[in-house]
């Protein structure tokens, strides 16, 4: 069991939902098993990949990458563009 729990601690993954500031370009984005993003847009649902590479996040959606930077808050910062998402 311990052997279990240092394991999933050391994961690179994301998990959960971040939920778009006032600034957010997308509604939320939704972080599901393995390396797969749901991005929400205007009640649209679009299926993403992702990788996790120090503090940035590389979603990649219809040949185009988008790279947020993993803040010490822990919320997503897409830039000016993008904007900026928080665990929900």
């Amino acid at each position: 069991m311990c052997c279990l729990v240092m394991l999933s601690g050391c994961s690179n993954g994301l998990q959960g939902t971040y939920v778009g500031n006032d600034n957010a370009f997308f509604d939320q984005l939704n972080f599901t098993s393995g390396n797969t993003v749901e991005i929400v847009f205007m009640g649209v649902t679009k299926e993403a990949e992702y990788t996790v590479d120090g503090k940035k996040v590389r979603i990649t959606a219809a040949g185009e990458t988008q790279v947020f930077t993993l803040t010490d808050k822990g919320c997503l910062d897409g830039g000016g563009m993008l904007g900026s998402y928080c665990k929900n």
